[in-house]
């Protein structure tokens, strides 16, 4: 009688925590508690990218303002060497947004993933394009000058470092301006707190998405649907590694023989 109870216990007992391993990993991956609590972590790297462009600017300022005649050129040179430096933290930059842009068309959020691409790119192309207006100037104002320059540096407020500090501050207020769309863009999709494209909206509900409306765009809709695709992958890579991870931990249940 003690067997069989305790063959009761085991045929009773365990099955059911085996039943409830097995239900947890075999929950749809598309479906899982994490779809819509995904945040886009690139408001803190925009905010320090604009502060450093301000930073210089001030800096540039005060160089064209504080630094005596006879060092002017000193400021120049100083001004130019922060911009080489601010080129490349910027570059830095450019690769850390693109990441984690690039996390958030992998979890799915292709349409919000569209509508910022081009945002995400404009502080490398502003940035680039001012230190290539900055390189023609300097190229004019040393072929202008010639061996005259060191005499230049020092023309009061038309020398060349008040140049470079003007361009910065106009390159900074442009910067204001689109990381500041950026900004609060990121700020209200990170709000909404919404789940990715697969799992909401019109196309989920009607499963609609291989149709189009009349005088619809085609290559949006190839778009769409590659994205949705390259979604779909991945999730069914993370189900195949659950699928895997199962297959290891559960092991076989083996119930004594009641005689």
């Amino acid at each position: 009688m003690d067997n069989e109870a305790t063959g009761a216990a085991i045929q009773t007992g365990e099955p059911q925590a085996h039943n409830h391993d097995t239900d947890e990993l075999l929950d749809p991956v598309l479906f899982s508690n994490d779809n819509g609590s995904y945040k886009l972590k690139t408001v803190p790297a925009f905010s320090i990218h604009l502060l450093i462009s301000t930073v210089i600017s001030f800096v540039g300022i005060g160089l064209a303002a504080l630094f005596p005649e006879d060092r002017r050129c000193e400021a120049y040179f100083i001004m130019l060497y922060l911009r080489a430096t601010f080129w490349v933290i910027t570059f830095i930059f450019d690769h850390f947004v693109k990441k984690q842009h690039d996390n958030l068309r992998m979890n799915g959020y292709h349409d919000f993933h569209r509508d910022t691409n081009m945002q995400k790119g404009v502080p490398l192309q502003i940035v680039s394009l001012w230190n290539s207006m900055l390189l023609g100037v300097q190229a004019l104002i040393h072929h202008y000058y010639g061996d005259d320059f060191s005499k230049h540096c020092s023309a009061g407020w038309l020398s060349p470092i008040t140049y470079v500090a003007t361009f910065n501050v106009a390159e900074s207020l442009v910067l204001a301006a689109t990381h500041g769309c950026y900004i609060k863009k990121v700020l209200k999709f990170n709000k909404a707190k919404l789940a990715p494209d697969v799992l909401r909206g019109a196309d989920r509900a009607s499963g609609s998405l291989g149709l189009m409306q009349p005088g619809g765009d085609t290559a949006e809709l190839l778009e769409k649907q590659a994205d949705l695709i390259n979604y779909l992958r991945d999730h069914t890579h993370k189900l195949n590694q659950k699928l895997h991870q199962m297959q290891t931990n559960v092991r076989p249940l083996h119930v004594r023989q009641i005689p």
